[in-house]
């Protein structure tokens, strides 16, 4: 199972919820058990998407934004927030019981601030002390937009991490 974003909160409860279908999963830039949503954060979000919905359609065909519309887009942010806070997610995560690993960016992601995203992925250092199938698999410098297009060998190298004692413990089957 491979994620991004909103895709890794995905990819993770999948994988926990599913360990003998899953060889295991790649986290990309998503699945922080980390509480950064709180009321104003939510009404920056909103406040956000609201002066994006002009562009939204020109950006559409490209495929920079999903179809969806400026408040629809909002309250799937909001719903990750919701979603990754450490109460929901860190059990999540705790009990997988495939191998995990995560591909990080070190930019920032759309309106973030600061240092917000370093904060929210230093989350996964605790993950990691608390199960050992978790693990950082590399930490790039793309930002979270960029990831999958300029660190997809990293990506690929975590897949093949992954998928790598399935596939010998099958070549020695033969």
């Amino acid at each position: 199972m491979v994620g991004w974003s909103y895709g890794a909160v995905v990819g993770a409860h999948w994988a926990g919820r599913n360990p003998k279908r899953a060889l295991g999963a790649v986290l990309v830039d998503g699945a922080f058990p980390h509480d950064w949503l709180d009321e104003a954060m939510e009404q920056r979000i909103r406040k956000m998407f609201r002066r994006m919905n002009l562009f939204m359609p020109l950006l559409r065909p490209t495929g920079l934004t999903p179809r969806m519309n400026a408040e629809q887009m909002a309250d799937s942010n909001i719903e990750l927030g919701r979603l990754s806070r450490e109460r929901e997610l860190g059990p999540v995560l705790d009990g997988i019981t495939v191998p995990v690993r995560y591909v990080v960016a070190s930019g920032t992601s759309l309106g973030s601030r600061g240092d917000e995203q370093e904060k929210i992925r230093a989350s996964l250092d605790a993950v990691t002390v608390r199960n050992p199938q978790i693990q950082i698999a590399a930490k790039v410098a793309s930002n979270h937009g960029a990831i999958l297009k300029k660190d997809f060998r990293a990506i690929a190298d975590a897949v093949r991490e992954v998928a790598a004692p399935h596939h010998e413990g099958a070549e020695n089957n033969r």
